[in-house]
């Protein structure tokens, strides 16, 4: 028993984005059946059915990448001491900007939808950056072992917490444990226990966190969100329903959808899943008046609960065979994403862990046509594998000098 603990696994096969949208969807199937809610439908036969069978593509299509991952795995974070200072610091100006032209903290000032904070341009570059770079200060820390890397990211993350940005907490969470599986490859069971122990913690404080920044009381929770009779009686806290519906309501609200449904192609809607489902948010946005676009009516289990995953609109505009469409989408976007980490590989590591993040986040919402995740997943990787390239040769020159 005394050598159980010292038992080492790997769980880097884990950190694969094909494997993680089967995972994903399986986990929010899992907590479904506990049946906590009673404005949950049942799942249909079909999207059991759909759910199946795109998973079988992404066992292959994962496996097949497991085998030709290793171009990814570069943890040399050397010679960029001075510029990851230097990119810390604008990122601390950049929230400090937000903050003082909002002239208000969504922590301290419940009064203002948090929702709403955030000036244009500087916001989007100080959120992506945020989560970009604290993923990128925890990879150096791993490679360097120099701490204040990670009081970098820690910093950031304190921040954060004080915007109420839990998505953004979340990124920069999920993409570091992915980081962190891949570096140490065989993790040790005791670290493990520990992790599946604090999970109930972890729980409560997510979804009280979320009950503070949305001004929610208990009565809210379990009433006006459908608690059913077996979580009351269960004692259960209503901050554990408070996750479980973030969890899973993505789901209810995609088959509420597939209920509403008629025929393969539902509504025909081609416009509608062009400008909402697969071109970028920030345009459609811009185009919506000059156009006369307007946000397809989903239909939702609840006001409250509104995500519904990145399916729930493309079925919504054009049925299953808008599903099938996004998926085809989301294979293409993944094989785009990799090819460029193949390229400009420097950031390569960072990449793939929000990369794997994205999709394991697919469950909530659609975040392959977001700008703050094209700019983490296309641009800043090739824009700062330029930049710190430079850094290198630079900073080689000089000791080359010197000698």
């Amino acid at each position: 028993m005394q050598k159980l603990p010292k038992i080492e696994t790997n769980l880097a096969f884990i950190v694969n984005p094909f494997f993680l949208y089967c995972l994903a969807f399986l986990l929010a199937i899992f907590f479904y059946t506990w049946g906590w809610s009673d404005l949950f439908p049942a799942l249909s036969t079909e999207l059991i059915i759909f759910f199946v069978s795109s998973f079988l593509l992404f066992i292959i299509a994962g496996y097949i990448l497991d085998t030709k991952v290793s171009f990814i795995f570069k943890f040399n974070s050397s010679y960029h001491n001075s510029l990851n200072d230097l990119i810390f610091w604008i990122i601390i100006i950049l929230g400090i900007l937000d903050v003082t032209l909002m002239g208000y903290l969504p922590f301290f000032d419940r009064s203002k939808n948090y929702r709403e904070f955030g000036i244009p341009v500087i916001d989007t570059l100080f959120n992506t950056l945020s989560v970009f770079f604290s993923v990128w200060f925890f990879q150096s820390f791993l490679a360097n072992k120099r701490k204040r890397f990670l009081i970098y990211a820690l910093i950031i993350l304190f921040i954060q917490v004080f915007l109420f940005r839990r998505s953004t907490i979340v990124w920069i969470l999920v993409s570091a444990s992915f980081l962190f599986m891949l570096y140490e490859r065989k993790i040790k069971l005791l670290v493990i226990l520990i992790s599946i122990i604090c999970i109930p913690l972890l729980s409560y404080c997510f979804g009280l966190y979320g009950d503070t920044r949305s001004n929610l009381t208990k009565s809210f929770v379990l009433n006006e969100l459908g608690a059913s009779e077996t979580l009351i009686k269960s004692g259960i806290s209503h901050n554990h329903y408070m996750t479980y519906l973030y969890v899973a309501s993505p789901l209810a609200n995609l088959q509420k959808n597939v209920d509403n449904g008629h025929g393969f192609f539902n509504n025909r809607d081609y416009e509608n899943f062009f400008f909402y489902s697969l071109l970028p948010e920030s345009i459609t946005m811009r185009l919506e008046k000059s156009l006369h676009l307007t946000p397809p009516p989903c239909a939702l289990i609840s006001p409250e609960l509104i995500a519904g995953s990145f399916l729930m609109m493309s079925f919504f505009t054009m049925g299953w065979g808008g599903m099938v469409s996004m998926v085809v989408f989301l294979f293409a976007f993944i094989f785009l994403c990799l090819s460029i980490i193949r390229k400009w590989n420097m950031f390569g590591v960072t990449t793939f862990c929000i990369l794997s993040t994205a999709v394991s986040l697919l469950i909530f919402a659609n975040f392959l046509n977001r700008l703050d995740v094209i700019l983490m997943l296309f641009i800043y990787p090739v824009f700062f594998h330029f930049l710190y390239a430079r850094s290198n040769r630079v900073q080689r020159s000089a000791f080359s000098v010197q000698r």
